[in-house]
């Protein structure tokens, strides 16, 4: 158990992180699976966003010396890993009528690249794969900063994106009319010195 006695000092500590893309150092990392979201959702009859996620991400990051500009990332996602809270509809989304994990273990999205928008924000482009099928995604990226995490000691960075795509385009067509064709997507991201 975690010894939380001592938090105002690790609340200094988390404050000692660099907003600067500039501070990360090239390098390797990979990301931190227990400090990780993949959170999406898709209208409901108009009724709500049904929100659900994925429990198994995996993804690594480039940081090369020309910094963010230059970064690569390669993420896959077990598609079998969807999770609505409600076990009857986990088994319809991993069926062949929709993910078919059987067949598509992995979701894949590979990007290259930051287009700064702002200090802290930009844009990421990359693909992403189900099965044969690969559209554009475009992530809204906000860079949360770099730093030593104080619990663990590794040199630490992280981000929270968000973007949207279109489900029929990756032929995910089940349900039309009862469910949204819109995906929301929100990620919550730390990468770890690999």
């Amino acid at each position: 158990m975690l010894d939380l006695g001592g938090c105002a000092d690790l609340r200094s500590a988390l404050r000692m992180q660099d907003r600067d893309m500039a501070a990360v150092p090239a390098g390797s990392y990979r990301l931190d699976p227990e400090h990780c979201s993949v959170v999406f959702s898709v209208d409901h009859l108009g009724f709500s966003r049904f929100i659900m996620r994925f429990d198994h991400v995996r993804a690594t990051l480039q940081w090369p010396r020309a910094g963010a500009s230059a970064a690569v990332v390669d993420a896959r996602v077990r598609s079998d890993s969807i999770d609505t809270n409600v076990p009857l509809l986990d088994r319809e989304l991993r069926s062949p009528a929709m993910l078919d994990a059987s067949r598509n273990p992995f979701i894949r999205w590979r990007a290259t690249g930051w287009r700064a928008t702002g200090p802290r924000r930009g844009d990421v482009s990359g693909m992403l794969t189900l099965g044969r099928r690969s559209i554009p995604l475009l992530l809204h990226v906000r860079f949360n900063g770099y730093g030593i995490d104080p619990v663990t000691g590794a040199p630490t960075l992280g981000f929270s994106a968000r973007g949207e795509f279109s489900r029929s385009q990756l032929d995910l067509k089940a349900w039309p009319g009862l469910v949204g064709d819109t995906v929301h997507l929100h990620i919550e991201a730390e990468f770890v010195a690999a």
